[in-house]
Parts: structure tokens; C-alpha cells; sequence
């Protein structure tokens, strides 16, 4: 079984590049991908998109019309976006992408303005969420919060702002660190 690590290095070059490139534009088509990534034939180009849809980071999300014809246009799915994030993704430009094209996913929007406050450990933990059951829960919380490096002051008020934005992680978060602080409160007694 891969590691999201080596999930990551396992891409060509081309591929990382169209990942990212998607990750800071609309959805476009394969060949408004080549012009926009500079420097590569349609046919690399082409196979390596390919490539990417058949590992599903991918996929044809509208289509646009030219000349009588209709053309996809193609964006990332979950999985692309959650390696856009890890390749350091402009998390703007990606959330407002996201929000139009997955507009149901509280979750992933979550995830892609959560991670950059947080760090790699806190994406692992959201990711294998996200990816499992879709849904991030309390206990999912609370394992960021036990591996969680320390914050500074300003990254702690990033975080409760993006928690406000989304009333149930919020109400989760706050459970969460109630009952830590509770289980901290009975071990420091017996202490």
C-alpha cells in the first residue's frame, strides 16, 4: 500500500505541473492546459492528463462550446486536490475553485483552510477522514490536537475563524477540547 508520500513522488514532473496548474485556474480544457503550462507538446501533454485521469486526479467537471462542438473542460477531484495541497497549492485560489465545484463538501473546503494553519499532520489525519467516511469527526479532532505542534497566537486565531465558518466542526472542536481539558483536569488530581 503507497504512503501519501510516496503517492506524491510517484507523478512525472508534467503531471505535478498540471496538478498545480489546474489547482490556481478554472476548468479548462486539455488544450487550454498545454498553452497554460508552457513548454510541452500536445501529445505529452495528452498522455500525461490521460495518466492523471485513469489515477483519478481528474475528471470533466463542464463542458465549453468552440465551433459547433462541445469540449470538456477538466478540473481536480478530491485525491487532485488533496495533492495540490501537499505540492503547496495556493490555498485561494484552489478553496474558491473547490467551492464552485464542490460546492456540497463542507469537509474538503475545511480541509484546504485548515491545513496550510495546522501542518502535515493535521492534512493526514483530515485526508484519511475525508477520503474514509467523508466526514470529519470528533475523534478526528482530537488526534490533530494530541499530534498538534504548537501554535502561535495569530495561527490559533486563523484556525477559530475558519472553525466559525463551518458551525459544526466548530461545535466539535469546542466538545473536543472540553473533554481533553476534562481527562487533563482527573489525571492532574491523581497526579
Amino acid at each position: 500500500m503507497l504512503t501519501q508520500e510516496s503517492k506524491e513522488n510517484s507523478f512525472p514532473r508534467l503531471q505535478k505541473r498540471i496538478i498545480l496548474y489546474l489547482a490556481q485556474s478554472r476548468p479548462q480544457t486539455i488544450n487550454e492546459i498545454k498553452t497554460g503550462i508552457k513548454g510541452h507538446y500536445y501529445k505529452s501533454t495528452w498522455t500525461s492528463f490521460n495518466s492523471l485521469k485513469k489515477k483519478g486526479m481528474v475528471k470533466s467537471v463542464t463542458s465549453k462550446p468552440y465551433r459547433g462542438r462541445e469540449y470538456p473542460c477538466f478540473w481536480l477531484t478530491e485525491l487532485g486536490i488533496f495533492i495540490a495541497l501537499i505540492r503547496g497549492a495556493k490555498t485561494e485560489a484552489l478553496l474558491k475553485t473547490t467551492s464552485q465545484i464542490y460546492p456540497e463538501n463542507k469537509n474538503l473546503q475545511f480541509l484546504i483552510e485548515a491545513v496550510p494553519i495546522l501542518g502535515k499532520n493535521a492534512f493526514d489525519v483530515l485526508h484519511l477522514a475525508v477520503s474514509n467516511k467523508g466526514v470529519i469527526e470528533q475523534r478526528h479532532l482530537s488526534l490533530i490536537f494530541a499530534n498538534q505542534k504548537e501554535l502561535t497566537y495569530e495561527q490559533k486565531k486563523q484556525f477559530i475563524k475558519v472553525l466559525k465558518k463551518h458551525p459544526e466542526l466548530y461545535r466539535q472542536c469546542a466538545n473536543c477540547v472540553n473533554q481533553i481539558n476534562k481527562n487533563l483536569k482527573v489525571l492532574s488530581d491523581l497526579l
